[in-house]
């Protein structure tokens, strides 16, 4: 099925989703079977064509018209090029094709098959010329494709639905104003909050004559509540200790606002549109996505907020950006294509946050301890820094570090 993550190609100028590549390659063998002999008699005549076998989907109203355009140009013209997303350009032969159409979903699927003569492709630069991830920047592209079918949705909306779309963005808008009031921000800052959310509440009577406007004006004062709330947890000391650590993350309101926008979710609602811009907006507050998006890793000892819960937050929105995919692939028009596509990027970007985290705070190595014993002790007994072994160990006293204690992460 196309839901599963695709690539974008090119043959001869003309666009290709790729589902999958196969290659295939090896030597081309002489085989003789000499009677009353025990062994055959085998010679290598060469190296064989490689061979490379595509996936690729068509999907919307011309999805049949495109696919028929596409083999009628391999006919005409079966030498070409194909511009692989990962295998760079290759001059390619067609050989065959295999066509599969599915009239309910207007969905149509090629299997295409190329040979090519001469040495296998090298990986090119574009695997590791990637484009540093922005998750503001993201977070825009998916909003924008969301609330194109976001129009679409409200044109289609019933009576009922329409009341139902009107009382959840209510409860939304209720939400960002509780979020706001328990911000500790100058009271410049926090009128002009105000007078967002008073727009954005003045805008949901409008949602039915103008969609788009109304997404527009929510999504900029999810944007505004989001930076009001990411400068508020600049000012948490560094250097704390990990009491005081614990509790200025357990009554983080970064945190708290992420929570509530993700416990709004309503598999039920008229338009996928409200669950995208929820998990938009839980992106947006999280103030760890957008610090290590600046570094190049995770520092467990620098870092003012415990691994495990900058872990447990961005798993939770992982996985409700996976369910937000899953709705996106429910029908094949280009526009969930497009938002697919938006939504994968964004999903992916977290997902090297989270290696990111994991890669500097998993300790690989441990020591069981049967007595009690100071951290800076065991630093030095370990040859170790005691700073992270009291950063890797956040729940035991440093003067009393015992049982199983982590000592060293990845490096």
């Amino acid at each position: 099925m196309w839901e599963r993550k695709y690539e974008q190609g090119r043959w001869n100028g003309l666009a290709l989703n790729i589902l999958s590549t196969t290659i295939d390659g090896g030597k081309r063998l002489h085989i003789s079977e000499i009677p009353y002999a025990d062994l055959p008699t085998i010679k290598v005549m060469g190296s064989a064509a490689s061979s490379f076998a595509l996936e690729v989907v068509m999907v919307g109203a011309h999805s049949l018209v495109d696919a028929n355009a596409l083999l009628a140009n391999l006919d005409k013209t079966p030498k070409g090029e194909l511009e692989h997303p990962w295998l760079g350009e290759l001059p390619l032969v067609f050989e065959t094709y295999s066509q599969k159409i599915d009239t309910k979903l207007g969905l149509v699927t090629l299997s295409l098959s190329f040979v090519r003569g001469g040495e296998l492709p090298a990986l090119s630069s574009i695997v590791t010329s990637g484009v540093v991830f922005d998750a503001s920047v993201q977070s825009d592209e998916v909003i924008a494709v969301s609330s194109t079918t976001f129009a679409t949705d409200v044109d289609a909306a019933s009576v009922s639905d329409m009341e139902t779309l009107r009382a959840r963005f209510t409860g939304l808008v209720t939400s960002l104003q509780g979020v706001a009031s328990r911000l500790s921000i100058p009271s410049q800052t926090l009128s002009q909050l105000n007078q967002e959310l008073n727009s954005a509440l003045v805008a949901i009577s409008s949602i039915a004559n103008a969609p788009m406007q109304f997404a527009e004006q929510l999504s900029k004062t999810i944007k505004s509540v989001a930076k009001a709330v990411r400068s508020e947890g600049k000012n948490v000391s560094v250097s704390a200790s990990s009491s005081s650590r614990l509790a200025s993350e357990a009554i983080d309101n970064s945190r708290m606002a992420q929570a509530s926008m993700l416990e709004l979710i309503d598999h039920d609602v008229p338009s996928a549109h409200f669950n995208v811009q929820l998990v938009v907006a839980a992106v947006l507050m999280n103030k760890d996505i957008a610090e290590l998006t600046q570094r190049d890793g995770f520092d467990v000892v620098q870092s003012s907020t415990q691994p495990l819960f900058i872990l447990n937050d961005l798993h939770r929105i992982t996985s409700e950006m996976e369910a937000r995919i899953g709705d996106a692939t429910r029908v094949s028009t280009l526009e969930s294509l497009e938002l697919f596509n938006a939504l994968v990027v964004l999903k992916d970007g977290i997902g090297a946050q989270v290696g990111k985290v994991t890669k500097g705070s998993v300790p690989t190595r441990h020591k069981t301890l049967p007595r009690p014993v100071p951290a800076l002790t065991l630093a030095y007994q370990c040859h170790s820094n005691a700073e992270l072994v009291v950063a890797l160990n956040p729940a035991q006293h440093p003067l009393f570090l015992c049982d199983v204690v982590a000592i060293e992460v990845a490096s």
